[in-house]
């Protein structure tokens, strides 16, 4: 007997949409951030040979600077960004990574949603970044302006993230607004080229864990 297959609701429809039309050098979505307006952000594209390169490199730049945030870390090339975007991205339903642009065109950071499961309604901010050069504040908003959309657009209804607990972004996270609920060990694994951190319930003095954190919304 088949298994009845599951049919994509309003949100899915919509985010499997922006992907596949998001090109570089065309018009796409945006969404504001701040008023008075303070930065734009825009989804990244991942459609195999319509990348941006500036995009590309700056995603390099910015995972190789702070590739200790990660729970993979490997020293990255624009070819290995260009191949993940196109690649896991693209072909993944429930990720999506976002550009910070100024006003003036400067790119700044980048945000992102990820490990959505849309029948629970639920998604995780992912892979937040800052460039360096972000006034102070705007990498706060860029992320509630995402989280925002994401309920309201895309009818997420739960909103969490998942963050290393020896990384300083824990700290930036709760000025988000998000509440940690759980902790869980990590533990590093050496693997071709840099080291994977997995989750290990049982692991004792684990040098670090995985801070599960909620952010609850109004909904607009």
């Amino acid at each position: 007997m088949d298994t009845p297959t599951a049919i994509p609701n309003a949100g899915q429809q919509l985010f499997a949409a922006i992907k596949q039309t998001t090109r570089a050098g065309q018009p796409g979505l945006v969404l504001p951030v701040g008023q008075p307006l303070a930065a734009v952000i825009r989804p990244i594209a991942t459609v195999p040979g319509h990348t941006d390169a500036l995009d590309v490199q700056l995603l390099t730049d910015w995972r190789n600077r702070h590739v200790k945030s990660f729970l993979t870390e490997f020293v990255s090339t624009p070819e290995r960004t260009t191949g993940w975007l196109t690649g896991a991205v693209h072909a993944n339903a429930g990720k999506m990574l976002f550009m910070v642009d100024t006003p003036d065109g400067e790119r700044v950071g980048h945000v992102g949603l990820g490990f959505i499961d849309w029948q629970r309604g639920y998604g995780e901010a992912d892979a937040i970044v800052s460039g360096g050069k972000s006034p102070p504040g705007l990498m706060k908003a860029s992320l509630l302006a995402l989280m925002q959309w994401a309920c309201d657009a895309l009818g997420l209804q739960t909103l969490a993230v998942r963050v290393r607990s020896d990384n300083s972004a824990v700290e930036f996270y709760r000025k988000v607004g998000f509440q940690e609920f759980q902790r869980v060990p990590i533990v590093a694994s050496p693997v071709p080229g840099g080291v994977d951190w997995t989750e290990d319930p049982q692991a004792v003095d684990a040098p670090a864990s995985l801070v599960y954190m909620q952010l609850h919304l109004p909904r607009t």
